[in-house]
């Protein structure tokens, strides 16, 4: 299961396609951020989609990864340039990822504070 679900959640920030990734997950997968401390349910989140709308070229770099008892964390690099204003974008974001027999149960994500201020040029 780590091998897999971590190329499938590369390659979905590659592409911008989750569906390697999605395919992976548990029934009632939910997603927990961070940034504003909700929990959603994980199918059919488009940030990833979104992000290749707003952010041209982009990459990820898995720089850690750490085997839990249930799981895995990961610390990614993502990079590319901002469409919109030609800015060089990189953020740096971990995600830990919880499986049972089903598959990928829990996503939590810690998104970089900058995110928001890279992709608008406001201050956040």
């Amino acid at each position: 299961m780590i091998e897999s679900a971590v190329s499938a959640l590369e390659r979905s920030f590659d592409t911008g396609d989750r569906s390697d990734f999605e395919a992976l997950f548990a029934p009632g997968c939910v997603t927990w951020h961070n940034s504003d401390k909700v929990e959603e349910v994980s199918a059919g989140a488009e940030g990833v989609a979104l992000l290749h709308q707003l952010v041209e070229g982009v990459r990820v770099d898995i720089v850690q990864r750490e085997t839990l008892s249930s799981g895995e964390l990961i610390r990614l690099v993502l990079r590319g340039t901002v469409r919109q204003s030609g800015r060089a974008f990189e953020v740096h974001n971990c995600i830990v990822l919880t499986w049972d027999d089903a598959g990928i149960t829990r996503i939590d994500e810690y998104v970089d504070p900058t995110l928001i201020e890279q992709l608008t040029g406001a201050a956040g």
